[in-house]
């Protein structure tokens, strides 16, 4: 089975306003920010099912987010098992998008074989007695890429949709998925200064309009990415005080205009900031370890060059550790999350030093 490739004409963005096709739902809630220098991608971690009309939490940490070479992000929304050998939907995605060379024929790749699998005797059979609606999957891209205008090359940067519940027409997501998935590219037009894309959960449209202008006056004051993170953050957890289908616990995903070219077969992990404790005044030497509670400017830390795709777990409860990671994938190589359950640094002894000696007045 083919999935198909859909273009915005005229390099338009489509819409993405609210609509009561996702409401009761099952979601994760992807926020998805496009910049002309930088992209930050935000989801929730919480996976849920409904019995008898009822939220059932499953998993309130659930791994949603990937990171693609160095200029892609992935995040997923809709069925999280897919298959026994892989933990989500994101990790069977990561080995799909791992078999090709470049991005463009790795997410071609990646809605075939999601069309083969929605419509394979394993899917049928495993969710033989659930609603149609629960085979609703969408993986949400984005990134930078180089195209050719004007007679030269310039980087942009786009959003990419993998799914069979996306309806493109009208930017909205029904509530029963298509047979076959379409892989679909909207670019940052040339004179927006900044894109919101919402995914699963949907925002009011109002609440969506509102945001989207406050981001572009962000944009136009040169704000920095860390502090966007921090919004796309906050706005997911003020969505999650009235929505049970989504969580508190957050991931983070930026991705620089300005990448380096990678290293074949190297890969580089960017944690977000983890804060140590401070060094005493002692004779003996002393080990720091992470503080217990991390406040949401020391966690959103960026630190310099800001040439690597960049990732950033925040905790509900601020909790330093454990510090959970994205996958990670490319061509050839597909690498699970790691989690860091802790950290220390050896120092040595800290020497109090007297001070200048005070002038006595005469």
């Amino acid at each position: 089975m083919t999935a198909r490739i859909c273009y915005p004409s005229g390099g338009k963005i489509e819409g993405t306003g609210g609509n009561f096709y996702t409401k009761g739902l099952n979601m994760t809630l992807i926020l998805t920010c496009l910049t002309k220098d930088f992209i930050v991608q935000a989801s929730d971690r919480r996976l849920t099912r409904t019995v008898g009309g009822k939220v059932e939490l499953d998993d309130d940490d659930s791994n949603k987010a990937l990171i693609y070479s160095n200029h892609f992000v992935f995040a997923y929304t809709g069925l999280a098992r897919l298959h026994d050998q892989y933990p989500s939907a994101i990790d069977w995605a990561a080995q799909r998008l791992s078999e090709k060379e470049n991005i463009g024929d790795a997410v071609l790749h990646l809605g075939n074989q999601a069309s083969d699998l929605m419509n394979s005797n394993h899917i049928r059979n495993f969710y033989s007695r659930s609603p149609a609606s629960v085979k609703r999957l969408a993986f949400v891209g984005a990134g930078f890429a180089d195209v050719e205008e004007d007679g030269r090359k310039n980087r942009r940067s786009l959003r990419i949709v993998i799914s069979n519940f996306f309806r493109r027409e009208d930017g909205t997501w029904p509530a029963l998925p298509y047979r076959h998935f379409s892989v679909y590219y909207n670019w940052l037009p040339k004179n927006c200064d900044a894109e919101l894309f919402v995914a699963g959960q949907q925002l009011p449209k109002k609440r969506h309009i509102e945001f989207t202008r406050f981001l572009r006056q962000c944009v136009r004051h040169k704000v920095k990415p860390e502090t966007f993170g921090r919004l796309l953050m906050r706005e997911i957890r003020a969505v999650a005080e009235k929505n049970d289908y989504v969580g508190k616990n957050i991931m983070c995903t930026f991705v620089p205009r300005a990448f380096a070219d990678g290293v074949a077969g190297s890969v580089r992990y960017h944690f977000g900031g983890v804060l140590l404790q401070s060094p005493v005044v002692s004779t003996e030497p002393q080990r720091l370890e992470p503080v217990e509670v991390v406040s949401d400017e020391n966690r959103f830390v960026l630190l310099p060059p800001f040439d690597d795709p960049r990732f950033v777990y925040i905790d509900r409860d601020g909790k330093a550790m454990p510090y959970h990671g994205a996958v990670y994938a490319g061509p050839g190589y597909y690498i699970p999350p790691i989690t860091m359950h802790g950290a220390s640094l050896a120092v040595p002894p800290v020497v109090q030093v007297p001070g200048p000696p005070v002038d006595t007045p005469l």
